[in-house]
């Protein structure tokens, strides 16, 4: 059996918690118009070792889907576990009502930004 250690869920959701908000902090800059939590955080799970940021990002670009994260990881470096879903505002609204993860977001996430 392996040693429990007390408070670390709290401890962990501060991390999470503190790097969110520099992120909404910094990212407006750097060309985030839109900004919605996922995930594990607004779904009421208790916090793991294992939770991480679970981001939808709104972004005018004009990079291939699976690589626009890429920016958001270069730029803002992040100190935790963090999911970049990068959509345009075109594209996530013609997707919004089919891609289950929008749905999902749009019925429970937490918009930031």
């Amino acid at each position: 059996m392996s040693p429990m250690m007390f408070g670390f869920g709290s401890q962990r959701r501060r991390m999470l918690e503190g790097e969110l908000q520099r992120f909404a902090e910094e990212m407006p800059q750097l060309g985030m118009t839109r900004l919605i939590l996922i995930g594990d955080l607004v779904s009421g799970e208790p916090t793991k070792p294992d939770t991480t940021l679970e981001l939808i990002v709104f972004q005018e670009t004009d990079e291939p889907f699976h690589r626009r994260s890429d920016f958001w990881v270069t730029h803002l470096r992040p100190s935790v576990g963090t999911t970049f879903h990068v959509y345009t505002e075109t594209e996530f609204f013609e997707m919004a009502d089919s891609d289950p993860m929008l749905v999902k977001a749009q019925q429970y996430g937490d918009q930031l930004y």
